[in-house]
C-alpha cells in the first residue's frame, strides 16, 4: 500500500512526497483511516513504528489555516515535543499550517508570539499549563487533543496537569492517545478522555531476528575499559551508551573523550540549548557515541543507531526494552550489549525472565586497563568544564571471568 491509496488530501500528499514518504507502516495503515473518519483512537505500538506520522498526517489534513489552536499535542519531554513539531511542519508544509512548540527552559516571549498565529500547538504539560494560566494559550477552538507517549507522561508525574488541561478543552473533540505500553495507571485516562475509542495494537516486542543481544560479565572496575575496547572493535556507525544516572553519563562521556572517542552526554540536567545542540550533533553524525540516561530511550527518533551498550542495567524490563529499541529499526539490523557486573545481577535476571529474552553471553577479551577519572558533580554543562578529582578509579589486575550464570 502507498499513501496515495489512503485518500489523503493532495496538499498533504505533496508534502509527503517532498520528504520521501512513500509506504505507510503498519500502525499508520491501521490508524490513519480511523482518525480521518473522526474516531477517538488509542494506539499501542513499538518504538520507531511511525506513530508521529500516524496521527500527524490526518491532523495536517484536518487543520484549517487561519484558525488559532485547533489541535493540542502533549509530549513528556522537550526533545520529543520538538521532534513532533518538526514532523508536523513537514507534513503540513504545502498547506502552510503553522506549528508552535512550547516547553520549559525556553523564553516565554517567542512562544507567546507564536501562539497568536499557530493552528497546531505541541508542548510539554508544565509549559502548556503556564500558558493557560497566563491566558496566552486559548483552548476554546481545540478540536483534536493528542497525548503522545502517554504512559511516560504518567510515569513522570504529569497526571494532575494532564487532567487540568483536559478539563479546559471542549468536550466535543477528537482524542488520540499513543503509548508504547498500557499500564493500569493509564486506564483511567484512556477511559475518561476518550469516547468509543478504537483500539489499535501492533507488535510491541523487539524484533529478535534483527536485534542481536549479548551480555558480557565483567568486574565493575573493568567496565569502562571493556566499553572502550568494544567501541573500538565494533566500530559502530552510531552508538548509544545508557547509564542509570546523570553523574555516570557525564563521567563516562568525559572519559571516552579522554580516550579518543568522540562522545557527548545527554540527560535532564543539561540546559535546554545544550541538549538541543547534542541531539543535533548526533542526528548529523558529528558525534558517533551518545552517553545518555533514559531521556534518550523513548520518543527521540535517532536513525542509523547500530549499537546499544547498557553500561548500567535498568531496574525494570520496560526501560530495558525501550533502550534496546533505539536500534534494529526500520528493517535494519542492530546489536545490544549489556556490560554486566555483580550489582546488576538481580535487575538483569528479572529483565530476562520478564521479557523472556534468551541473551547469550559473549566471549569477553582481556582488555587494557584504562584509568577512569571521577568528577566532582554539579556542573550542568555536560562535563566540559568540570573540576576533576586527582584519584583514578582503582585499577584491577586483569580481566575477571565469572562462572556462567543461567539468565532467564
Amino acid at each position: 500500500m502507498q499513501f496515495e491509496d489512503m485518500d489523503i488530501d493532495t496538499d498533504v500528499l505533496a508534502s509527503l512526497d517532498r520528504i520521501g514518504f512513500r509506504e505507510p507502516t503498519r500502525i499508520q495503515i491501521e490508524t490513519i483511516p480511523l482518525i480521518k473518519e473522526g474516531y477517538d483512537v488509542v494506539g499501542q505500538s513499538e518504538t520507531g513504528s511511525g506513530k508521529t506520522a500516524a496521527f500527524g498526517i490526518p491532523l495536517a489534513e484536518k487543520v484549517r489555516r487561519g484558525i488559532r489552536t485547533q489541535a493540542l499535542i502533549l509530549a513528556p519531554t522537550r526533545e520529543l515535543a520538538q521532534q513532533i513539531a518538526r514532523e508536523l511542519s513537514r507534513f503540513s508544509h504545502a498547506k502552510g499550517v503553522r506549528v508552535e512548540c512550547i516547553y520549559g527552559g525556553a523564553a516565554m516571549a517567542p512562544q507567546v508570539s507564536g501562539l497568536r498565529k499557530a493552528e497546531i500547538v505541541v508542548g510539554t504539560p508544565g509549559r502548556v499549563m503556564d500558558h493557560m494560566r497566563r491566558g496566552t494559550l486559548d483552548t476554546g477552538n481545540i478540536e483534536t487533543f493528542i497525548l503522545d507517549e502517554a504512559d511516560r507522561m504518567i510515569d513522570m508525574g504529569f497526571i494532575d496537569d494532564i487532567r487540568e488541561i483536559e478539563r479546559a478543552i471542549p468536550k466535543e473533540r477528537q482524542t488520540i492517545m499513543f503509548s508504547a505500553t498500557m499500564p493500569e495507571s493509564l486506564y483511567a485516562i484512556r477511559d475518561g478522555f476518550t469516547r468509543g475509542a478504537k483500539k489499535v495494537t501492533t507488535e510491541t516486542r523487539v524484533s529478535e531476528n534483527l536485534l542481536k543481544q549479548y551480555y558480557c560479565d565483567v568486574d565493575r572496575h573493568l567496565k569502562f575499559s571493556l566499553l572502550v575496547h568494544l567501541l573500538n572493535e565494533e566500530d559502530p556507525e552510531l552508538a548509544i551508551v545508557f547509564c542509570n544516572s546523570r553523574r555516570d553519563a557525564d563521567s563516562v562521556a568525559r572519559n571516552l573523550r579522554l580516550n579518543g572517542i568522540d562522545a557527548e552526554a545527554l540527560h535532564g540536567g543539561l540546559s535546554q540549548p545544550r541538549r538541543e545542540h547534542i541531539v543535533r550533533l548526533f542526528h548529523r553524525q558529528e558525534i558517533r557515541v551518545l552517553v545518555a540516561t533514559d531521556i534518550a530511550a523513548r520518543g527521540l527518533d535517532f536513525k542509523r543507531v547500530t549499537h546499544i551498550f547498557n553500561y548500567s542495567v535498568p531496574k525494570n524490563a520496560e526501560d530495558y526494552v525501550n533502550r534496546i529499541g533505539r536500534t534494529a529499526r526500520a528493517g535494519e539490523a542492530g546489536k545490544s550489549v549489556v556490560l554486566l557486573s555483580e550489582e546488576d545481577y538481580d535487575s538483569f535476571r528479572r529483565i530476562s525472565r520478564t521479557c523472556r529474552f534468551i541473551i547469550p553471553q559473549m566471549e569477553c577479551p582481556r582488555v587494557k586497563v584504562l584509568p577512569f577519572k571521577r568528577e566532582r558533580y554539579g556542573d550542568r554543562d555536560g562535563g566540559r568544564g568540570h573540576h576533576w578529582n586527582r584519584k583514578f578509579e582503582r585499577r584491577a589486575t586483569g580481566f575477571v571471568r565469572r562462572p556462567e550464570a543461567a539468565w532467564g
